[in-house]
This record gives C-alpha cells, structure tokens and sequence, in this order.
C-alpha cells in the first residue's frame, strides 16, 4: 500500500534515474521469485506477504517510468518494462498463483492491479506482447465461471474497461481476445471481455456503473467488426440485457405517493431500485444505438417478447390470468414508470420499439394506447399521470405519434364548419382568435396587478411578507387590459426573465415570447415530416384496381404501417435508410417518403385516396405585422367575422355538458378528453387544470393548421363544441358564482399571490440546483429525462411544473412565516370550498386566455410572415 501511494508522490523529473530505477526493479524481481520458488505450505502466509510487498514496489517503478517517459520530448529505453517482458515475471506470477490455495484470490487482485498499471501507462505498446496477453488470457479465463468477491470483482472490471478502452483506439487487437469454447454442439466463439462485464452490467454502484461503460465500447466496437458481433450474440449477451432489465423492473415499488404525477430526477435518486433500472435502461437504450445492426435487432426483439409485452404491458394493464384488474393505484405507478422510461430513450436507441408496442400491440383485441387513453376521463390520480404520458408522447414531435392521436381523425374535416375548412392558413383567422380570448376574461379578474401588488406591499408593511419581488418598479406588467394596441404587444420590454424575484404572472409580453419559442422550435423539430398537415384532403373515388379487402386485412391502423420496421417512426432527425432493418412483425414492406403518406391517407379516408397538398416550407419570422386598431382590435369585428356561421349552426350555443357519443370519432378520444376536461374545469382541482392547459397550449404550437384550427378556430360543428365556446361557457358561470359576492377582489390577490408563490419557488428552486451542480460537476449526470426539464420563458410553462405533485404542507420559512392568516398560501385553502377554487381557477383561466391569445398571435404571425423562424433568430434559441 506504501509503494502504490509513493507512486502517486514521486516526480519522475526529480525523483527518476534510469540505471538506479532499472537495478532496484531487477532486484525486486529476483527476491521474490526467490520466495516463490522456496515458497512451503507451512510458510505460505509469509511468503505471499512478502511477494506482494515485492510486486507493489515492482509496480511502483513501472509506473515512475511510464511517467517519465511521457514528460520527455525523446524516446527514453524502458529496460523496467522489457525486463518485465523478458524474464516471464506476469506467466510466472500467475502460475505460483495457481499453488497458493486460500492466498489466490489476493495474488490475484495483486495481479490484476499491475496488469492495470501496464494497460495504463503502456497501452498498445503492451497489449499485444505475448509474455503480457497470455498470462493475462490465462488470468481472465479463471474469472468465467466463478463469482469474484466485491473487491477482486472491482479491479477485474477497471481492467476490463481499460481494455476496451485500448481496443477502441486499437481495434486491430480485437481478434487477440477471442477464445474459443468447447460444447457437445462444437466449438463457439467467445469474446472474453464482453463476456466477464455481462455479469455485472445490471450490477449496481460504480462496479455496475464502469461495467456499462465498458460493456457500451464493446457494443460500439462490434458496428466496425463482424467477428465480434458474432461473438456477442453467441454469448447471449442481449438476452442478458433484456433479462435484467424486467427483473430490475419487477422490484420497482407498486404504488407510488399520493401526489406524485410525474416522476422527476429527485424522485429516481430517491428510490434506490427505480435508480437502477433508470440506469440499466438508459444503458440498453445506448447499446441499441450504437450496436452493429443484428445487435441491435435482436436486442430490440428480445426488449418487445420479453420485457415490453410480457412484463410492461400487464402492469399498465394489472391483469390476472385473462381478466383485466382495476387496480387504480397500481396502474398509476406504472403508468408514471412508462412514462419515465419514455423520457429515458432515444429515437436511435429503444424509441421505436416502445411506440410499437403502444400503438400496436393488442390484449384482448384491445391497443394498449386505446385502453390509456380510455383513462383520461376520470380525474384520479391514474388520469393525471396518463395526461403526464399523452404530454411526453406529444412532445417527442414524432409525426407517427400525431397521426395516430391526432391527425386521423381531423383529415377528412367533419369537425369544421364549411365556411372555415377554406380559411385553416388564414391568418386572419387567428387575429379575431386572439382578440376574442383576450375578451374571455372573467370579471373578477379585469382587477389590475398592480392593485395586488399594492396589496402585497401592504401586507409587508404589517409584517406579514409572503413575496419577494424584484424592487424595479420602472418595469412595466403588460396584458392586464383587454384594450392592448398591437404596437403595445411587441414594445422591446426588458423583463428580467430568468430574475427568481420576477412574476411573469399577467405579463403578455411574456406569452408572445413563449409562444414564439414554442412555435419555432416545434417547427424546427417537424421539419422532416413527410407532410405539413395544412390541408382538409377532398374524397376522390377509390381506385378500381385496389384490392380493399386485402388492404383491410393487411392494415388496421396508420401505425401499423408505419410500424413494419421500427426506423419509420419519423422524429425531429432524419432517419439513416443504410440502418434501416426489418422490423419483429413485419405487416407490409416499408414505403418512405410520398408513398408512406399515400398509404397513410388511404387508411385513414376508409381506404380511398387522398391527397395532402402542403403549403411549402414554414414561413419564417420577420417582424410583428401591424393591424389596423378599428378592425383589428374590436370585439364587434371578431362577431361579425363569424356571424353567418352562428347564424347557420342555431347549435353552435348548445350548452357544454352536452356531448355528442360521435366526438370522439370526430376529432379523436384524446381532443376528445381534453376539451371535456376543460368544460369540468370549474368543477376540477387545480392539478387536473393546470396539465389540461399545458396539454392543449402544447398541441397549439405545432406548425400544422389543421391541428391549431380544431383548438383555436371559435366556430366547430355542433357535435364539437369549441374550446373558445366551453372557455365562454366557464367565463359565464365563474361571473354568475361569484356576482354580488363580497371579498371577491381580496381572494382575487390572494390566488395571485399563491400561483406567484409557487412560481417563483419553482424558479429559485431550480437555480439553487443549477448552482449545486456547477460547484459540483459530478451531479451533472448524462440522462435523458434531465433535458425534457426546460428553462422558465413564462408564467404558464410553469404552471404545470407547479403542480407535478402536490404542495408541500408549509412553505419554506424563507417566503411565509408562520402565521394563521396567511393560511391562503396552502393549497389546501383553495379546496375547502367550490367557492374558493372557482376563484383560483378564474385566475388561471385569466392566464391561460392570455397565453392562448398569444399562441393565436404568433400562429397569425407564422402564416403571414417571410422569415417566422430567422436564422439568427434559430441560433438564439439553440444558446
């Protein structure tokens, strides 16, 4: 132990002289292969002590050279190093080993450590010399069939992964490591190293950790050499994969907390068993993605059969035998895990192998995604995490995922009004849009923000602080009015944004920046899409020549087109045709590009052909456009706009409780939901509204106007009503509960103050970790659900971070003190009474009509203007 720490303290440019090095090393040497070779049983203790005391200092002077030899400019000789090779000193070692009996396994681990210090220092250099490969095969083929203790376990994997290291900077040694196993059905290929690290890759601890690490070089390696793919697959190493991943999955915990809707990093690192398999996935995910490509299918293969489909499926499902459970809470864990593992994997990784599964797969006859969706319509916990997943799945941006949750329903336009299927790319359009949810505005909420702030800083004076905002008064809040110019929209304001001391509440500013982030980057991530989705395709008459009853028998649904190889999912990255593979279940033969869309209208138009003609490339951004104040800016103008359609649809007023058994077939179970949801909003805790509305503001972002039209157009058919009409609908009620009431305008402040609250604690908490981890490096871990968490633009991209869980019992004592009077800041305030949430719910309606007005404003913007996403304006946001 003296020598390996003296190593670490000696410079070799004061400290190292060649000749005295090299005699000492000799001399070492011969010592102990003098003990060795007088080595007796009675005597073993004492000698193995003193041969490793001899091979610590051996290792020590190797290490001095080394080193020395990397700070000189000239090649110095390394007579330690080729003595080493010379004399035999590593074959002779390990067969005295073999004579020690209960001292092997610590002559090993003295082994191991200067076969590492070799490796180290020596590389390439060494690792093809046979008197340093053949003792080290010898050394490595013991370890195969046994289970090393923890410590001796360790130093084999750090030599492990030194090696692959090397290997990967020298792939032509690979062949050095493969050994060939003898069986009764003849003679298999085996690659030593990948072999040993599948014994620990599911391991947990930084065992397990480096083990994945080297495990993953292995993987990346056998892209460029056929021989070691070969030799992976013969040594099962996906079905180990697989294997460890569904057991790890089953110690998982089967409920979760009350509150939880959404796991978060905090609540992985919090549950040491979900860490693991967080880990253990994200592992197999990288392996997929970097694998040679029968790696990769097999693995994909074996993560469906053995894992998905026989493992997640029934914990979604919670079946017993045959028969489907009700098993509420449970279903909700592993929702929350689904949803957790989605965020965790990659479009080049284990991506579409998942959405397979989801759009595809079958119990009973019934899709795994029409039985979650099926469950939005309650508001237990289980709905709120399957809103959690229906989030994830829509940000994923993937084309095959909108189709199937979206776009087949809308394409052939029953849900709009004719006049309005001509005018989807009108920005006209979604100008009066954005004035007419301006106007939506509840009552109570027409109080200005200033006049809650003065409130605020009333409540300060009295000692009774429960804000810390910023003390720029200068900064003006904007959007609190109804009557906003359009220049007053688009005024350089400087809002300090990222200030944790700074509410974005009620500041429209504030929406147009969000919702232009939004816009644009959801238009960059779409831009492979194979069409644009602006259009509401005519009918034409079926081709004579098509066989429907072939097709219907063949396909059943858009996905499982798209599904016959797992690389047609199309994402945000262009897909490489050269890795393209045949998929598990292969339903036809892959079409890309024009075909695939043909094939995708013809299902969704009852098998007739369709034709989605695109408007061309997404307009860019160029400056806010004016409109005149007269027309553009009077509510009579948004009326007139669309009189003839009230006065054609005498049902277009027909209240919002009641629901057409066709609406789901008309725009789709998940709009469906949604828009229900909003109409029971009043009705609904805060959790429930506040991911409804991140939802719909989301799907509001994309660039395809048949998908903004059926959320922001006013004017549906009368099967569907609008959300702009069940907005209004709630807009009423809301001024009709709380008309003549008293203290309404102090409940107004105090849910400000509580939705501020919880914003700005949401903000401070987050540069609290970001200064955690920029003191600590090592808490800046490479996973994939860390980059879904995004920076604050705005007060409503925060509101569904708010309410991911629910409220801790009391805030922080650095924002309330302790005080019976300020009880408003507890969530539970807000739900003793229907009278006290319609009032916090009136609040966020007010904020969401003004990011939903915003939405409309840059969507009118991004159809009119020339240059909507500007480069520069595309290299700011990629800062």
């Amino acid at each position: 132990m003296f020598a390996r720490q003296l190593s670490r303290t000696l410079d070799p440019r004061h400290d190292y002289e060649p000749q005295a090095c090299y005699n000492s090393f000799c001399k070492h040497w011969q010592q102990a292969h003098d003990i060795i070779l007088k080595s007796k049983p009675q005597h073993l203790h004492d000698d193995v002590l003193g041969v490793v005391n001899h091979l610590e200092q051996l290792s020590t002077l190797l290490v001095l050279e080394a080193r020395a030899r990397e700070i000189s400019t000239t090649q110095n000789p390394q007579p330690c190093f080729e003595y080493l090779l010379s004399e035999n000193v590593l074959d002779k070692l390990y067969e005295w080993t073999l004579c020690t009996g209960k001292y092997e396994n610590a002559l090993r681990l003295e082994q191991l450590r200067l076969f590492g210090h070799l490796i180290s220092f020596y590389g390439s250099q060494v690792i093809a010399a046979e008197p340093f490969l053949r003792p080290l095969l010898k050394l490595l083929s013991g370890f195969r069939d046994q289970l090393a203790p923890p410590n001796l376990e360790s130093q084999l994997v750090t030599i492990l992964n030194q090696l692959c290291i090397t290997l990967m900077q020298n792939l032509k040694f690979v062949d050095l490591f493969f050994l060939t196993t003898h069986t009764q059905n003849g003679s298999i290929p085996e690659f030593i190293i990948g072999q040993l690290l599948l014994a620990s890759v599911h391991r947990e601890g930084s065992c397990g950790s480096v083990s994945r690490d080297a495990f993953l070089l292995c993987a990346k390696m056998s892209a460029r050499s056929e021989q070691l793919a070969e030799c992976l697959l013969a040594g099962n190493a996906c079905p180990i994969l697989a294997t460890g991943l569904s057991g790890l999955y089953s110690l998982l915990p089967r409920t979760l907390g009350e509150g939880i809707l959404r796991l978060t990093p905090d609540d992985v690192n919090k549950v040491h068993k979900l860490t693991l398999f967080i880990d253990s996935l994200e592992f197999c995910n990288a392996v997929a993605q970097v694998a040679h490509p029968s790696i990769r299918a097999q693995l994909l293969d074996l993560l469906l059969q053995g894992f998905l489909v026989p493992v997640m499926g029934p914990a979604l499902l919670q079946t017993k035998g045959e028969t489907l459970q009700t098993g509420a809470i449970e279903q909700a864990a592993a929702t929350a895990y689904f949803e957790l593992l989605i965020r965790c994997i990659t479009p080049e990784g284990l991506m579409r192998v998942v959405l397979h599964f989801l759009f595809t797969y079958e119990y009973d006859g019934v899709k795994m995604i029409d039985v979650l969706l099926a469950r939005l319509e309650s508001s237990s916990q289980l709905s709120l995490v399957t809103l959690s997943l229906m989030e994830t799945l829509i940000d994923l941006n993937c084309e095959d995922v909108m189709i199937e949750l979206v776009f087949k329903y809308l394409l052939n336009g029953h849900h709009m009004v004719s006049p309005q299927k001509h005018k989807l790319s009108d920005p006209e359009m979604y100008r009066l849009a954005s004035l007419a949810f301006l106007e939506l505005s509840p009552k109570c909420c027409k109080r200005p923000l200033e006049t809650t702030k003065a409130w605020v800083e009333e409540m300060a004076a009295s000692g009774r602080k429960v804000l810390e905002l910023s003390s720029n008064d200068s900064r003006r809040v904007n959007g609190v009015h109804g009557d906003i110019a359009m220049n007053d929209l688009v005024q350089d304001v400087n809002f300090d944004y990222g200030n944790p001391n700074e509410t974005l509440i009620g500041n429209y500013h504030a929406y147009l920046c969000d919702s232009r982030f939004e816009i644009v980057t959801r238009s960059i991530a779409c831009a492979h899409w194979s069409s644009k989705y602006n259009t509401i395709s005519p009918k034409r008459e079926p081709n004579n020549n098509t066989n429907i009853k072939e097709t219907e028998h063949t396909i059943d649904s858009l996905v499982s087109i798209c599904t016959s190889g797992y690389d047609t999912f199309k994402t945000s990255e262009k897909s490489d045709t050269s890795e393209k593979e045949n998929s598990l279940n292969s339903l036809t033969e892959e079409k890309e590009g024009k075909e695939c869309l043909e094939e995708k209208q013809q299902v969704i138009d009852e098998k007739e052909t369709l034709s989605l003609n695109s408007f061309g490339e997404t307009s860019g951004y160029n400056s806010f456009l004016k409109v005149d104040c007269d027309e553009g800016f009077a509510e009579d103008s948004f009326r007139k706009s669309f009189e003839k359609e009230l006065e054609e649809f005498s049902e277009a007023d027909v209240p919002v409780g009641s629901w057409r058994v066709s609406t789901d077939s008309i725009i789709g179970p998940l709009l469906s939901s949604l828009l229900r949801k909003t109409s029971r909003s009043l009705e609904s805790d805060v959790t429930s509204n506040c991911h409804v509305t991140s939802i719909i503001c989301k799907l509001c972002s994309f660039p395809s106007v048949l998908l903004v039209a059926v959320v922001l157009c006013p004017i549906l058919t009368p099967n569907v009503p609008s959300l702009y009409q069940i907005l209004n609908k709630l807009r009423e009620e809301v001024d009709i509960a709380l008309e003549g009431m008293e203290k309404v305008e102090e409940l107004v402040d105090r849910a400000r103050v509580f939705l501020i609250q919880r914003e700005l604690t949401l903000v401070r908490r987050a540069l609290t970790n970001d200064d955690r981890k920029a003191r600590n490096p090592n808490l800046q871990q490479d996973s994939s659900f860390r980059r879904s968490e995004s920076k604050r633009r705005s007060f409503s991209s925060s509101l569904s971070n708010m309410f991911s869980r629910k409220a801790p019992p009391s805030p922080s004592p650095q924002i309330q003190p302790a005080a019976p009077q300020l009880a408003f800041t507890q969530e539970s305030y807000w739900n003793k009474s229907a009278i006290h949430r319609c009032i916090l719910n009136a609040v966020i309606l007010d904020e969401w009509l003004k990011e939903l007005s915003a939405l409309c404003q840059e969507q009118a913007l991004r159809l009119s203007a020339e240059s909507y996403e500007h480069e520069n304006y595309i290299r700011i946001l990629t800062l």
